[in-house]
C-alpha cells in the first residue's frame, strides 16, 4: 500500500483541519465543517475517542476516522455506545482503498474491546458513505432506525417574547431528565452536565417554581465552524427573496457562501403536558436572543416519529434538512435494533 494506518497525535491537528477543509458535505446546502482551533476539541466532549489516520509516505494525511465513546440510554438501559464520525478522504486520493482499510481496522479495535452499539448520521444526499452502511468492509449492515427534520429558524425581534435566561439548576436537570426518560427510546445520560456547560443558553417557564417548558440552546463555534460551500437553485431563489424582504423587515443575517454560519443549536428541549404554548413562547424567545446576537439561524433537530412536535416547528422553520440516524450492534443484537426504530429518538445535532 501507498499509505498506512496509525492513531492521531495531538500534532496531527493542523494537518486534519486541512483534510477536513477538502471534504465539504454535499446536499441541498453543501457544507464544510471547520474544525478550528483544534480538530480535537470536539472529540474531547466525549467519555473517550479513536481517531485513526491514513498517513502517505511524504507525510500528508489522507484519510481519517473517528469513534467517540458515549453513555446512552437505550431503552431504558445505561448503555455505551460508539459514534462514527470524521470518515473523511483526501479528494485526490479516492482512488486507493483509504475508507476500507479505516474501516476495516476501526472495526477491529472495536471488537477488541468488546464494544456492541455503532450508531452514527448521514445527511441526506450524501450517498458517499452508504456502502459503510451495508456491511461492505466487514461492520454488520447499519439498520436506518430514525429520519430526523433538521429544522432552521430565522432569528426575529419580538419585544413581547424578549428571552428571559436563565441559570440551569437542579430542578432543571430533573425536569429535562424526567421528560427525556418517558419519551425518547435513545437519549444520552449525563443532561444535568450538558445543559450547565460553556457555551450553553438555557431559557425556562416556570410558575411556583415548576418548570413547565425548557430549552437548552448551545453555541458549538469554540469546537466547529459551519461553510455553506454550496447550494440548490431552489434556496438560492429563497434567500434571494428574504435578502429583498430584509429592507423592510428586521431579519438576522442571512448566510453567504464561503462564510462562517453562526447557528445556535436546540440541543435539549422538553415541555410538560398541555404546555405547548409555553414551549413555543420560549422558541421565539430564542429566536428574539440569536437575533440581538447576530445568529443566523436557530437550529432544531426532531425526529420524524415525534408527530407532536413537528407540528409545532414546522410552520416557524424556513428552512428543514433531512438526515438519518443509522445503527448497528456488533453483537447482532437484532431485536435490540428493531426496539429503537419502533421508537422516539433524540440525537444531538449540535455535536454532529
Amino acid at each position: 500500500m501507498n499509505f498506512t494506518i496509525r492513531d492521531a497525535v495531538p500534532g496531527d491537528s493542523e494537518k486534519l483541519i486541512k483534510l477536513t477543509n477538502l471534504s465539504p458535505m454535499k446536499g441541498a446546502i453543501g457544507l464544510r465543517i471547520d474544525r478550528n482551533p483544534n480538530f480535537f476539541n470536539l472529540l474531547e466532549l466525549s467519555e473517550s475517542y479513536i481517531l485513526l489516520i491514513a498517513e502517505n509516505k511524504e507525510n500528508e494525511i489522507i484519510g481519517s476516522f473517528a469513534a467517540t465513546k458515549n453513555q446512552l440510554y437505550i431503552m431504558g438501559k445505561q448503555t455505551i455506545a460508539y459514534y462514527l464520525r470524521d470518515l473523511k478522504i483526501h479528494p485526490y486520493k479516492k482512488d486507493l482503498p483509504i475508507a476500507y482499510m479505516l474501516v476495516k481496522k476501526m472495526y477491529e479495535r472495536l471488537k477488541s474491546i468488546n464494544a456492541d452499539i455503532l450508531y452514527c448520521t448521514a445527511a441526506a444526499g450524501n450517498n458517499a458513505v452508504i456502502p459503510f452502511f451495508e456491511g461492505r468492509s466487514g461492520i454488520p449492515s447499519f439498520v436506518n432506525v430514525s429520519n430526523f427534520n433538521v429544522y432552521e429558524l430565522l432569528p426575529k425581534a419580538n419585544r413581547s417574547e424578549a428571552a428571559v435566561l436563565m441559570k440551569s439548576n437542579a430542578s432543571a436537570g430533573e425536569f429535562i431528565s424526567s421528560e427525556y426518560s418517558k419519551k425518547y427510546a435513545v437519549y444520552p445520560t449525563g443532561l444535568t452536565n450538558d445543559i450547565n456547560s460553556n457555551n450553553s443558553i438555557n431559557v425556562a417557564d416556570e410558575e411556583n417554581g415548576k418548570i413547565n417548558a425548557f430549552i437548552n440552546g448551545f453555541n458549538p463555534s469554540a469546537y466547529k465552524q459551519n461553510i455553506v460551500t454550496s447550494y440548490s437553485f431552489a434556496i438560492r431563489l429563497l434567500l434571494s427573496a428574504l435578502r429583498f424582504l430584509k429592507l423592510f423587515l428586521p431579519f438576522a443575517p442571512l448566510p453567504k457562501k464561503n462564510e462562517p454560519l453562526k447557528i445556535l443549536y436546540v440541543r435539549y428541549y422538553a415541555y410538560a403536558q398541555n404546555r405547548k404554548k409555553e414551549f413555543v413562547r420560549l422558541l421565539k424567545s430564542l429566536c428574539c436572543y440569536a437575533y440581538k446576537k447576530q445568529y443566523h439561524f436557530v437550529s432544531i433537530a426532531v425526529d420524524e416519529k415525534d408527530v407532536a412536535v413537528n407540528k409545532i416547528i414546522k410552520p416557524l422553520s424556513k428552512f428543514v434538512f433531512k438526515s438519518s440516524l443509522m445503527m448497528t450492534s456488533l453483537n447482532n443484537n437484532e431485536k435490540l435494533l428493531q426496539q429503537v426504530k419502533a421508537g422516539i429518538l433524540f440525537e444531538d445535532y449540535a455535536l454532529v
